[in-house]
């Protein structure tokens, strides 16, 4: 893959290139990208599965990545906070209530780093550059369950 190509898709469309927070900027993106996909992928196993194929996409990118931008994880390279998000977002209606509750939520999770999600940043390459934000966005999601299904389930 080219280097241009690699930078335009690694820093998902150059917002991984702002001057502030790139990570912020590429989670907004992951936000829009879900809002934009709701009414086209309609049900929740076809978002499962186009959530597995970028992470699938996006650790070979991310690796490369690495070597194009000439560090170990980039803070230009936000592909990663997409797959995050994605996964955060995971069987939860994208309300939007419930993507600002998951944005705030995964950016929590993906800064502060919880065990094991700091663990899985010293995966070799590509791998250590996505699963750490998928982790995070796991836990964002169990919480963001929680938030969305817990109460309507206590109240009746």
């Amino acid at each position: 893959m080219p280097d241009r190509t690699c930078r335009f898709f690694s820093t998902f469309f150059g917002l991984g290139l702002v001057p502030w927070a790139p990570g912020t900027a590429g989670t907004l993106g992951a936000v829009a990208l879900v809002r934009l996909l709701e009414p086209a992928v309609g049900t929740a196993s076809l978002f499962s599965l186009f959530t597995a194929g970028i992470i699938l996409l996006s650790v070979p990118l991310a690796g490369r990545a690495a070597a194009v931008f000439g560090r170990e994880d980039p803070p230009q390279v936000v592909i990663d906070e997409v797959c995050g998000f994605c996964v955060c977002m995971l069987f939860v209606p994208a309300t939007s209530l419930n993507l600002a509750l998951g944005f705030f939520l995964f950016r929590f999770f993906d800064i502060a780093k919880p065990f094991p999600v700091r663990k899985l940043e010293s995966l070799p390459g590509g791998w250590g550059i996505v699963m750490d934000d998928v982790m995070a966005g796991a836990y964002s999601n169990v919480c963001l369950q929680a938030l969305v299904f817990l109460p309507g389930f206590l109240s009746g």
